[in-house]
């Protein structure tokens, strides 16, 4: 997929008389986008097939605006990102839907306050990481981008209390609820060490195409 995007933007690139610097910025871009189209074609697929569509879709979109503001980890193949993407995004969705029950709603809150707490935490400490390919040196930008994401996990966690409060009329939401914690989790792992690690692995094991 990545020559594929290489070669579209080496048509593109031509055609629009793009210098080298240009055509690389529409290549990652079009990679990016295969990327996203890829991951919401086969979640939607699985989503629907075992019952956990809307789930699925609110940690994938609510995953990626968090990580525009915090950065994190993420694996520098094609391959490694859709697959991984995949695989922990049903299986957070399908868990989230799975264990929905409004007696266990206690358990559910202070499961989501402790997770909120440590990403608050992590955030604040490691927020935003950048990549070698794209640093962030400007103090101005780094802490524009770290208010960004307190904001943002912010309204997640409000969402959440939401949810969880209207969970008893409707069994649904304290799975959207947990799956919005799902998704605060996991980008939060993805801005410490173990996430780095745990990327590196997924790089090392798996073939791109």
């Amino acid at each position: 997929m990545e020559k594929l995007a290489k070669g579209l933007a080496d048509n593109i690139g031509k055609n629009l008389q793009y210098d080298s610097e240009k055509t690389a910025v529409v290549a990652y871009g079009l990679t990016a986008a295969f990327q996203m189209f890829t991951i919401f074609f086969v979640l939607s697929i699985v989503g629907s097939i075992w019952g956990f569509w809307a789930e699925g879709m609110i940690i994938f979109i609510l995953v990626g605006l968090l990580r525009k503001s915090v950065g994190g980890a993420h694996s520098k193949t094609f391959t490694g990102c859709v697959t991984y993407s995949i695989f922990f995004i049903s299986l957070m969705a399908f868990l989230s839907h799975y264990i929905a029950n409004p007696d266990l709603l206690y358990y559910y809150a202070i499961f989501s306050g402790l997770s909120f707490a440590v990403s608050y935490f992590v955030i604040y400490k490691k927020a935003p990481v950048d990549s070698p390919n794209k640093p962030i040196q400007r103090e101005e930008k780094i802490r524009r981008l770290r208010i960004n994401a307190f904001i943002t996990i912010t309204i997640y966690l409000i969402a959440v209390a939401v949810l969880y409060y209207f969970s008893e009329e409707n069994l649904h939401f304290s799975g959207y609820g947990m799956s919005i914690t799902m998704a605060v989790l996991w980008q939060t792992f993805m801005l410490i060490e173990p996430g780095h690690k745990f990327m590196r692995i997924i790089d090392r094991k798996l073939v791109d195409f």
